[in-house]
Protein backbone atom coordinates (compact mmCIF):
# COMPACT_ATOMS: atom_id res chain seq x y z
CA UNK A 1 0.00 0.00 0.00
CA UNK A 2 0.84 3.13 -1.05
CA UNK A 3 1.07 6.25 1.08
CA UNK A 4 -0.03 9.50 -0.48
CA UNK A 5 1.00 13.26 0.48
CA UNK A 6 -1.83 14.73 2.90
CA UNK A 7 -4.24 16.70 0.67
CA UNK A 8 -5.72 19.95 1.68
CA UNK A 9 -7.45 23.53 0.34
CA UNK A 10 -6.54 26.50 1.51
CA UNK A 11 -9.50 27.59 0.07
CA UNK A 12 -9.89 31.57 -1.56
CA UNK A 13 -6.87 33.35 -1.22
CA UNK A 14 -7.38 36.19 1.21
CA UNK A 15 -8.98 39.34 0.23
CA UNK A 16 -6.23 42.55 -0.73
CA UNK A 17 -7.57 46.34 -1.09
CA UNK A 18 -5.96 47.30 -4.31
CA UNK A 19 -4.74 43.36 -5.81
CA UNK A 20 -7.33 40.75 -7.27
CA UNK A 21 -6.80 37.33 -7.80
CA UNK A 22 -6.00 35.98 -11.08
CA UNK A 23 -8.67 33.07 -10.24
CA UNK A 24 -12.23 33.62 -8.88
CA UNK A 25 -12.47 29.78 -7.81
CA UNK A 26 -12.73 29.06 -4.01
CA UNK A 27 -11.14 25.86 -4.37
CA UNK A 28 -7.06 25.50 -4.48
CA UNK A 29 -5.12 22.40 -3.08
CA UNK A 30 -1.88 22.14 -1.60
CA UNK A 31 0.95 23.49 -3.96
CA UNK A 32 -1.64 25.95 -6.07
CA UNK A 33 -0.56 29.07 -6.76
CA UNK A 34 -2.51 32.09 -7.13
CA UNK A 35 -1.17 35.71 -9.17
CA UNK A 36 -2.55 38.78 -8.13
CA UNK A 37 -3.43 41.34 -10.60
CA UNK A 38 -3.98 45.04 -10.04
CA UNK A 39 -7.57 46.35 -9.12
CA UNK A 40 -8.49 49.50 -11.85
CA UNK A 41 -6.71 52.75 -10.37
CA UNK A 42 -3.83 50.35 -8.72
CA UNK A 43 -0.52 49.71 -9.94
CA UNK A 44 2.08 47.17 -9.35
CA UNK A 45 4.08 48.02 -6.69
CA UNK A 46 8.12 47.91 -7.95
CA UNK A 47 10.26 44.87 -6.68
CA UNK A 48 7.09 43.18 -5.00
CA UNK A 49 6.18 39.78 -5.64
CA UNK A 50 2.36 38.97 -6.87
CA UNK A 51 1.82 35.36 -6.52
CA UNK A 52 1.19 33.47 -3.57
CA UNK A 53 1.26 29.13 -3.03
CA UNK A 54 -1.58 27.19 -0.90
CA UNK A 55 1.04 25.80 1.60
CA UNK A 56 1.09 22.18 3.72
CA UNK A 57 -1.39 22.85 6.87
CA UNK A 58 -3.86 24.17 4.30
CA UNK A 59 -2.50 28.10 4.59
CA UNK A 60 -1.36 30.60 2.18
CA UNK A 61 1.96 31.82 2.11
CA UNK A 62 2.47 35.32 2.42
CA UNK A 63 2.18 38.10 0.18
CA UNK A 64 2.33 42.18 0.63
CA UNK A 65 0.43 43.53 -1.51
CA UNK A 66 1.37 43.71 -4.68
CA UNK A 67 -0.58 47.21 -6.00
CA UNK A 68 -1.54 50.38 -4.67
CA UNK A 69 -2.72 53.89 -5.32
CA UNK A 70 -0.16 56.15 -7.65
CA UNK A 71 0.10 59.17 -8.50
CA UNK A 72 0.95 59.64 -12.57
CA UNK A 73 4.63 61.03 -13.26
CA UNK A 74 5.06 64.53 -11.17
CA UNK A 75 4.64 67.94 -12.48
CA UNK A 76 7.04 68.95 -15.03
CA UNK A 77 7.58 72.89 -14.26
CA UNK A 78 9.67 74.87 -16.38
CA UNK A 79 12.37 76.17 -13.86
CA UNK A 80 13.10 73.23 -12.38
CA UNK A 81 13.34 69.38 -12.96
CA UNK A 82 13.04 66.58 -10.50
CA UNK A 83 15.60 64.98 -8.71
CA UNK A 84 17.73 62.07 -10.11
CA UNK A 85 16.41 59.60 -7.50
CA UNK A 86 12.93 61.05 -8.00
CA UNK A 87 13.80 61.10 -11.67
CA UNK A 88 14.15 56.75 -11.54
CA UNK A 89 10.90 56.24 -9.34
CA UNK A 90 7.67 54.80 -11.51
CA UNK A 91 5.50 54.40 -8.52
CA UNK A 92 4.32 57.55 -6.29
CA UNK A 93 2.25 56.09 -3.42
CA UNK A 94 -0.35 58.89 -1.78
CA UNK A 95 1.98 61.21 0.39
CA UNK A 96 5.16 60.86 -1.06
CA UNK A 97 7.21 64.25 -1.39
CA UNK A 98 9.68 64.41 -4.90
CA UNK A 99 12.23 67.34 -4.61
CA UNK A 100 13.00 69.16 -8.38
CA UNK A 101 16.92 71.04 -8.44
CA UNK A 102 17.37 74.54 -10.40
CA UNK A 103 17.00 74.44 -14.56
CA UNK A 104 20.11 75.47 -16.34
CA UNK A 105 19.43 79.65 -15.84
CA UNK A 106 18.13 79.38 -12.64
CA UNK A 107 18.97 79.65 -9.45
CA UNK A 108 17.47 78.41 -6.29
CA UNK A 109 16.74 81.64 -4.04
CA UNK A 110 15.53 79.93 -0.82
CA UNK A 111 16.90 77.56 1.98
CA UNK A 112 14.97 74.41 0.59
CA UNK A 113 14.41 73.00 -2.16
CA UNK A 114 11.12 73.22 -4.32
CA UNK A 115 9.14 69.56 -4.08
CA UNK A 116 5.71 68.34 -4.82
CA UNK A 117 3.80 65.75 -3.04
CA UNK A 118 1.32 63.16 -4.38
CA UNK A 119 -1.94 63.91 -2.79
CA UNK A 120 -5.24 61.33 -1.65
CA UNK A 121 -7.09 62.37 -5.35
CA UNK A 122 -3.63 61.21 -7.29
CA UNK A 123 -2.86 64.48 -8.26
CA UNK A 124 0.52 66.75 -7.31
CA UNK A 125 0.66 69.46 -5.29
CA UNK A 126 2.04 72.16 -6.95
CA UNK A 127 5.79 72.91 -6.26
CA UNK A 128 6.51 76.51 -5.14
CA UNK A 129 8.19 78.45 -7.77
CA UNK A 130 11.92 78.58 -5.82
CA UNK A 131 13.82 78.85 -8.43
CA UNK A 132 14.69 82.59 -10.38
CA UNK A 133 15.88 83.09 -13.34
CA UNK A 134 19.58 84.53 -13.18
CA UNK A 135 18.94 87.38 -15.57
CA UNK A 136 16.32 88.55 -13.40
CA UNK A 137 18.65 88.11 -10.57
CA UNK A 138 21.30 90.63 -12.39
CA UNK A 139 18.31 92.74 -13.04
CA UNK A 140 18.06 93.60 -9.54
CA UNK A 141 21.73 93.10 -8.36
CA UNK A 142 22.51 95.65 -11.24
CA UNK A 143 19.80 97.99 -10.64
CA UNK A 144 19.77 97.64 -6.71
CA UNK A 145 16.06 97.50 -7.35
CA UNK A 146 14.04 97.29 -3.56
CA UNK A 147 10.75 96.44 -5.61
CA UNK A 148 9.21 93.55 -4.31
CA UNK A 149 9.49 92.25 -7.44
CA UNK A 150 13.12 91.87 -6.62
CA UNK A 151 12.11 89.31 -4.10
CA UNK A 152 9.94 87.44 -5.30
CA UNK A 153 10.45 84.51 -7.82
CA UNK A 154 10.11 85.64 -11.57
CA UNK A 155 6.81 84.27 -13.06
CA UNK A 156 5.92 82.00 -15.38
CA UNK A 157 5.08 83.32 -18.42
Amino acid sequence: RRCSPATGDCGAPPAMTHSRPSSSSSSFPVGSRVTFTCAEGARKIPGLPDTMECLPGNIWSRLTEPCGRSCGAPTRVRFAALSKEDARRNFFPVGINVSYVCRLGYENSSESSPSSTCLENLTWSQPEELCRSECFQYFCWKYQKSSPDCSQPASQN
